[in-house]
């Protein structure tokens, strides 16, 4: 009676075995898990003004350079007159000022000349010095003068250079009124509209490149092993069942960190685990940032 028991025990255990091991085959433990991310790029002009007209609406694709926002720049297209127009003006006060001033070093080049004779003339016994003291009089008089027209010409030019800064201003607020795509991507949210008044800073359009996402999955220090940059592995989103993606690891952390608080144990939360870094393509957009995926280490 005890060895048939025990062969019957054996027998009904042999198909659950079967069982388990065709489990072991065919099942597949999950992988470390995240979700989708990307950087996010906020628009916003530089500038303050009305807006005029913002070129894309929530969803479209925008190409690196498209104009986004346009402002009304007729107040600064005004002040940028009235500057050129001083600007028009010290320029002619600054050919009369050249002017004066190789007027006054003629003037000094010949007294000097004239005191240079008198001087000789003077020790000759020909010229009085009286003479030799009207002339070098009237030669300190054209140094000051000479002195007096490059003070001048200075001025202009300083004032020239203000201007020109103010120029320069001005024209940066223009090519700044026309906000542009700094990248190639879909708009995400648009939170301006013509008509209203933009403040500077003030973000108006969210744009993210979705043309490939990242996937952030923690490993444990044991797991680091088992990947490299560059590697390919098999996504798998929970929202596209069928066949995996392809994710290729383009980041792996240098530094340990305690597993973030969305983690389901407390015990997971407090293992210290490595960030990394997963590029997936995305060309039909499928993929959305916040979709859940998991991977499969080799």
């Amino acid at each position: 009676m005890r060895g048939m028991t025990l062969r019957r025990s054996v027998v009904g255990l042999a198909p659950l075995l079967l069982l388990g091991l065709a489990a072991c085959g065919h099942g597949r433990v999950p992988g470390p898990s995240g979700t989708f991310e990307t950087t996010v790029v906020d628009i916003a002009p530089v500038v303050g003004g009305r807006v005029l007209a913002v070129t894309r609406q929530e969803g479209e694709r925008v190409a690196a350079g498209d104009t986004l926002v346009v402002l009304d720049t007729e107040l600064v297209a005004l002040q940028r007159a009235q500057a050129a127009a001083g600007q028009a003006t010290l320029q002619a006060q600054r050919a009369v000022a050249e002017a004066d001033l190789a007027k006054a070093r003629r003037q000094l080049s010949l007294i000097e000349t004239t005191l240079g004779r008198a001087t000789t003339l003077r020790e000759q016994g020909t010229a009085t010095g009286q003479q030799v003291d009207d002339l070098t009089a009237q030669r300190d008089v054209a140094r000051t003068g000479v002195e007096a027209a490059r003070g001048r010409l200075a001025a202009i030019d300083a004032e020239l250079v203000h201007l020109e800064s103010g120029l320069a201003v001005f024209d940066r607020q223009l090519r700044d009124s026309a906000v542009l795509a700094p990248i190639t991507g879909t708009v995400l949210t648009r939170t301006l509209e013509p008509g209203e008044v933009a403040a500077p800073g003030r973000s108006a359009l969210r744009i993210a490149d979705l043309s490939h996402l990242e996937l952030r999955v923690y490993l444990e220090s044991g797991d680091l092993e088992r990947v490299k940059l560059g590697q390919e592995l098999p996504v798998r989103v929970d929202a596209l069942p069928g066949a995996p993606l392809r994710g290729t690891i383009a980041w792996i952390a240098d530094e340990a960190e305690f597993t973030p608080k969305n983690a389901q144990t407390r015990n997971a939360r407090a293992q210290l685990v490595y960030a990394v870094k997963l590029r997936v393509d995305n060309p039909d957009g499928k993929l959305h940032v916040g979709m859940p995926a998991e991977i499969d280490l080799p």
